[in-house]
C-alpha cells in the first residue's frame, strides 16, 4: 500500500506502481534512472511541483529498476514523465522541460475536472 504523505513524491515500483494510480485520481510520474543527467535535473523541479500542487500524487519508478512499467506505457526515452487521470495515461513529456511546461500540462488536466 502507498502512503503518500501530501508534497512529497513517492518512489515507485512495480509492487507500488499501480496502487499508487488508484488512490490518486490526478497522478504524475516520472520515469528516471541514476545514469541519466537530464533526469538528475529534472528532480528537483518534481519534488517542488509536488510541494506546490499537494492534490495531485506525484511518484518516481526508476525505469532500470521496473521496467515492466516502463515497457507497460511505451518509456524507452530518459526522463519521460506520464500523466495520469483515473489510473489512465492522459499526457506525456519526454525530455527535460523547463518547471512551467510541466506545470501548464497539470494545470490543463487539473482544469478539465
Amino acid at each position: 500500500m502507498t502512503n503518500k504523505v501530501e508534497g512529497e513524491v513517492m518512489h515507485l515500483d512495480s509492487k507500488t506502481f499501480d496502487d499508487f494510480l488508484k488512490t490518486h485520481k490526478i497522478a504524475v510520474v516520472d520515469f528516471w534512472a541514476e545514469w541519466c543527467a537530464p533526469c538528475i535535473m529534472l528532480a528537483p523541479i518534481v519534488e517542488e511541483l509536488a510541494s506546490d500542487y499537494p492534490q495531485v500524487g506525484f511518484g518516481k519508478l526508476n525505469s532500470d529498476e521496473s521496467p515492466d512499467i516502463a515497457g507497460r506505457y511505451g518509456v524507452f526515452s530518459l526522463p519521460t514523465i506520464l500523466f495520469f487521470k483515473n489510473g489512465e495515461p492522459v499526457d506525456e513529456i519526454v525530455g527535460a522541460v523547463p518547471r512551467e511546461e510541466i506545470e501548464r500540462r497539470l494545470k490543463s488536466i487539473l482544469g478539465g475536472m
